[in-house]
């Protein structure tokens, strides 16, 4: 072995590599708690909105048939889509030359039309809550095609 190559390996830190490996296990088990949480976020609203907690709205956000034993969980996991929605309804909005409001309104016709399953709770433009049956369609706002 030449000199240069016996300078490099004793001054190879084993304890710095170690420490080095655990803080990398640490982060990506953090990072795998994390994505956890964040998939499971959507199945908790998923689970209420097929027992009729929270249900779509004609304005195209998602909304409470009753105030009644909503936890506050729920509410925030429910805000934080609205807020997401609201986002999104605003960026295709700009992208469009059209208002937030109609962006969304276009949104809610397609909810409206393909995504609310049998079951689940939606809230018409005239404010009536009602569930989608399987014998029934869905009432939709008269400002959709």
């Amino acid at each position: 072995m030449n000199r240069r190559a016996t300078a490099r390996a004793a001054t190879f830190d084993f304890g710095l590599a170690m420490k080095t490996l655990l803080a990398a296990l640490v982060l990506a088990a953090a990072l795998l708690l994390v994505a956890q949480s964040a998939s499971a976020q959507p199945n908790v609203v998923a689970e209420a909105r097929a027992a009729g907690a929270v249900g779509e709205q004609a304005d195209g956000y998602l909304g409470f048939p009753s105030n009644n034993g909503v936890s506050a969980d729920l509410r925030a996991r429910v805000d934080q889509i609205n807020i997401q929605r609201r986002a999104l309804y605003t960026r295709r909005a700009q992208e469009r030359g059209v208002s937030a409001n109609e962006m969304a309104a276009a949104v809610a016709c397609e909810v409206f039309e393909n995504r609310i399953a049998v079951g689940e709770r939606y809230r018409g433009e005239d404010g009536q809550w009602r569930r989608h049956s399987a014998a029934g369609d869905i009432v939709k706002p008269s400002f959709c095609p």
